[in-house]
């Protein structure tokens, strides 16, 4: 029977009436259709057909070689491959490469990439609210009041400002600054390296933004480790720990689901049944903030059924390893007298002997007790040992270290102190967080407690991964801290699976894109302590937490807690000393100098927490120039604004994190046409250390003709500390920057980055582009495994096949810090405690990754703004809300002592009912009276977080604090 469109709406009208008189009777009655070709028989096929045509013909433009390449890397980290094809200079459509190849015929490959956000980035290119000229601010700060200049009207504004301020702070009066908004590694290179230049402070991204994994880097010596996500197809058992894949990481949970196909079972550990959590064999709905309490739950789970491994973590832990039960005290070479009958001299001598004429470092060297010969024996793989390898059984010498027990020894200063184990220790910690007792806190029955150590140490491959969650609580340091000592304990490592954070791949020369081979260094501060300072935070954290909750959370009053903190940022009150030498290091002490800042795509005043950060921040900036390609809610307030271009109108490169081996290329199509005068970042710096240079030669040289005694100082600003010839030489930052005009854009930074990095070898720009805009990495990509052709990634192979140590003070995972603040808090071991936020108000408010938007990036974008309420909404579970009388689409008030805010109520039963959801990244200017949602959020700084220069708990990359949103209780009602 031929199908035709009569025939349908006959057959159709048939339908209907015996729907009607009897349900599907004419359809019983009816034979079955056969169409033999669809397409022919579809009519006014030749109208559909051309349209379509038509239709791809416009889009697709002039030729293939028209095309560009990008990703969506707006901080989403997903680093996914697109061509951006483009007629007549403006982009018409954006499609996924899809032709990543793939590793091996068993395991799913990486095709394709992509999401809703960044499908859409075309229409963001060209929405209205693109910053197209340079503009000055010709009222007050923030009142909208502009004056459209030129480039060189606003460069001559922005190096004026700098060079002032050079001349008179000197270099740490400056603030140049590339912010979450741009995390790549060529175009967020040129901020970095104009900061590097001139010597300025530069803060840490991941703990501002409270995306740090300090709790993992005391464990592991590094905070982003883990595996490319195609491992997970792989593994036995997967825990997804305060973590939402399908929602957060959208290119890569296809291999989530895939695995479990494969046979994995997928567990979620989170407050709210999230888009994850609705697939998963089994979902824990732990209460908000309680993630450690059940960590240290399966911990003493599995010590008391002896789950764990005794051989693995006898070799690669510190749980051997002996204190002092006098001062909580790790025992060290240095307590001891070597000539001590009880103490091993000869594996003392021998680890001297094949450490090849390397000495001990005593302090940093430390003791267990062998079983072998039941003395107290030096380990190897310590910080201070010659010896590097943690091989227990190595020629020559044979180490069984005992994990349990309780001895006696003789120090060298005469006293005898009685020692234990750091696994004794922990064991009776872990036993305070016995499931039962922990019920009323976790949410968490003991069957299932008992049943996640199972999951855990039984199966040959298991995998917990952590979100950025965990560390937004005030002691999730600690948290963190405990999910992460889990594995260790179970013998997780390699391929038998372990912690995943965020994976970060070895990328060797791309310093020398942002930097000057040492050279010239730049200011790097602490993120989260500088924004505290620089915001006034401390005002909210006083008028907002009582008493009780300081003891509750840190066994201090508010007072002396307070006291303390304040001490600690003011560099240890009136020591004079201690303040000239924290200056000749980077960490904590610029904040008290800059006054000029020069921020790049960092939206801080839509993202920091507490009512006063934005009023405070603009009272210490004496001027404030923003560089971003679109009008945000940290763009209103400064006083220079410079218009970038967009993420299609760049080259660029994205490398890290490492969820799959590929980088990517950002190449803008041909043809295209400018969006207002938009310029990259390479271009701006460039201009700005031309139009630097141009000034202080002309001041010079007027100098000069005034016979003025020194007239060097215009042109050499004297920096002892941070730069090896002494000073910022003005005279030659063009050449220094552009590296004598080799580097002036961002096309050549990417040329210059193919060239420099060796795990992007071989390729150029033209590889790149032919492949599809994209590069594999190479084998020398993998950090602490090997990347291997064939397989997924994970971490720390190398530490367990060839006994190589970690970059911890121990050399091994480490469950024992003996720093004094750590012993007087009870930190000294794995432990959890309550939270800051106080028990006044009856729900916790949390802000977890939006689906509709990156951050505040695509908040406003017309296409997502139809997929969603169009408006700020929280989230609020429907028993609740029906006691409280509200609807949904009601409009709320939410508010605490430290303010309120006006939303829209969306009700749903995968809210948990102790704590209302706002997805973050709403702009300031979304809300009613400008008041946002982050008014109501206060934060305290924790002092363990502060603590600093134990071991490898030294502040840089791997060892900073965390901005922490989840520290505030709310209620709400109807408006």
């Amino acid at each position: 029977m031929k199908l035709t469109r009569r025939n349908f709406l006959k057959a159709l009208g048939i339908t209907g009436a015996g729907i009607t008189v009897g349900g599907n009777a004419a359809f019983a009655k009816d034979k079955a259709v056969i169409v033999e070709n669809p397409r022919a028989s579809y009519p006014n096929k030749s109208y559909t057909e051309n349209m379509y045509r038509n239709e791809f013909a416009f889009t697709y433009g002039d030729n293939k070689e028209a095309h560009g390449t990008a990703y969506h890397c707006v901080n989403c980290q997903g680093n996914c491959a697109w061509d951006v094809w483009v007629n007549n200079g403006i982009i018409t459509r954006e499609n996924q490469v899809a032709n990543y190849t793939p590793i091996n015929p068993k395991i799913p490959d990486f095709n394709p990439r992509g999401c809703n956000k960044g499908v859409q980035h075309s229409q963001v290119t060209y929405e209205k609210d693109r910053i197209l000229y340079p503009l000055k601010r010709v009222g007050k700060r923030g009142e909208g009041k502009w004056k459209r200049i030129s480039w060189d009207e606003a460069i001559t504004e922005v190096a004026k400002n700098i060079y002032e301020t050079m001349l008179t702070k000197g270099p740490e009066g400056l603030f140049i600054h590339v912010g979450a908004g741009m995390l790549t590694e060529a175009r967020g290179a040129a901020g970095k390296r104009l900061g590097t230049l001139l010597g300025a402070v530069r803060a840490y991204i991941a703990s501002y933004v409270g995306d740090m994994f300090p709790g993992v880097s005391l464990v592991y010596g590094e905070g982003n480790i883990g595996c490319s996500y195609d491992f997970f197809y792989t593994t036995d058992v997967n825990i997804w720990w305060g973590q939402d894949p399908n929602k957060t990481r959208i290119p890569d949970a296809h291999f989530l689901w895939e695995g479990k196909y494969n046979g994995s079972k997928q567990i979620v550990i989170a407050p709210e049944l999230n888009s994850t959590a609705i697939h998963a064999d089994l979902w824990v709905p732990i209460k908000p903030g309680y993630d450690g309490h059940l960590a240290m739950a399966i911990i003493n789970e599995i010590i008391q059924k002896k789950l764990y491994k005794p051989k693995f973590v006898k070799t690669f832990t510190d749980l051997p390893f002996l204190v002092r039960l006098d001062n909580k005290k790790l025992l060290r070479l240095s307590d001891i007298d070597i000539n001590n009958p009880d103490f091993d001299k000869e594996i003392y001598e021998l680890f001297k002997e094949k450490g090849e004429g390397k000495e001990y470092e005593p302090e940093k060297v430390f003791l267990t007790f062998n079983t072998v010969n039941n003395k107290f024996t030096v380990m190897p793989g310590c910080e201070g040992s010659p010896v590097k390898t943690l091989r227990l059984k190595d020629v020559g010498f044979n180490i069984d270290p005992a994990l349990e027990g309780r001895w006696k020894i003789r120090l060298k200063d005469g006293k005898e102190v009685e020692l234990t184990t750091v696994f004794e220790l922990l064991k009776e910690e872990a036993k305070k967080f016995e499931a039962s007792k922990v019920q009323h806190l976790t949410g968490v029955h003991p069957s299932i407690v008992e049943q996640l150590a199972k999951d855990i140490a039984l199966p040959k491959n298991v995998m917990i991964s952590m979100g950025f969650t965990i560390g937004k609580y005030f002691n999730g340091l600690l948290a963190q801290r405990a999910i992460a000592s889990i594995p260790g304990l179970v013998g997780r490592l390699g391929p038998y699976g372990g912690f995943n954070t965020e994976n970060e791949w070895a990328i060797s020369g791309m310093g020398k894109l942002s930097g000057f081979s040492g050279k010239y260094k730049q200011r790097f501060a602490s993120g989260f302590t500088s924004e505290f300072v620089l915001g006034d935070v401390i005002t909210d954290a006083e008028k907002y937490y009582s008493d009780e909750d300081f003891k509750r959370a840190t066994g201090l009053s508010k007072e002396e807690y307070i006291k303390r903190v304040k001490e600690m940022l003011n560099n240890y009150g009136d020591d004079k000393k201690w303040k000239e030498s924290i200056k000749k290091k980077d960490g904590k002490p610029y904040w008290d100098t800059v006054e000029t800042f020069l921020i790049f795509a960092d939206s801080r005043f839509r993202r920091n927490k507490g009512a006063t950060y934005r009023e405070a921040f603009l009272k210490k900036a004496k001027f404030f120039a923003y560089v971003d390609f679109r009008m945000n809610s940290t763009a209103q307030w400064a006083d220079i604004l410079l218009p970038a271009k967009s993420h299609y109108e760049v080259w660029d490169l994205r490398t890290n994190p490492g969820y799959h081996r590929y980088a990517n290329m950002a190449q803008p199509p041909q043809n295209l046409k400018p969006v207002g005068e938009a310029k990259s970042e390479w271009e701006i710096c460039t201009m700005i250390v031309e139009k630097l240079q141009e000034l202080a030669t002309k001041r010079y040289e007027e100098a000069k003709k005034k016979g003025e005694k020194n007239p060097e100082k215009y042109i050499r600003i004297p920096d002892p500390t941070h730069s090896k010839t002494g000073y910022r030489e003005l005279d030659q930052v063009v050449d220094n920057y552009t590296k004598g005009g080799k580097l002036r854009t961002d096309k050549d930074a990417v040329i210059l980055a193919l060239e420099y990095v060796d795990q992007f070898q071989p390729n150029n720009i033209e590889t790149v582009h032919k492949r599809g805009g994209f590069l594999q990495l190479n084998d020398k990509a993998g950090k602490t495994s090997p990347l291997y052709p064939d397989k997924p990634y994970n971490s720390f192979e190398n530490n367990l096949y060839l006994f190589e140590r970690f970059e911890t003070l121990s050399g091994r995972l480490t469950y024992y810090v003996d720093h004094d603040l750590w012993i007087e808090f009870g930190a000294a071991v794995p432990t959890a405690k309550e939270q800051l936020r106080p028990k006044k108000y009856p729900f916790t408010i949390m802000s977890p990754h939006a689906r509709w938007s990156i951050h505040s990036t695509y908040k406003t974008s017309t296409i997502l703004q139809r997929l969603q309420r169009g408006v700020p909404y929280i989230m609020i579970n429907p028993e609740v809300a029906k006691a409280k009388g509200i609807k949904d689409g009601d409009e709320v008030r939410v508010f605490n002592d430290l303010g309120e805010f006006y939303a829209m109520a969306k009700l749903t039963p995968a809210c948990p009912k102790d704590a209302i959801y706002i997805e973050h990244g709403w702009e300031p200017f979304a809300f009613k009276g400008y008041k946002h949602h982050n008014e109501v959020i206060g934060d305290m700084l924790n002092i363990l977080e502060l603590s600093d220069g134990w071991g490898h708990l030294v502040f840089g990359g791997n060892w900073d604090g965390n901005q922490h949103a989840y520290e505030a209780t709310v209620d709400v009602e109807k408006a």
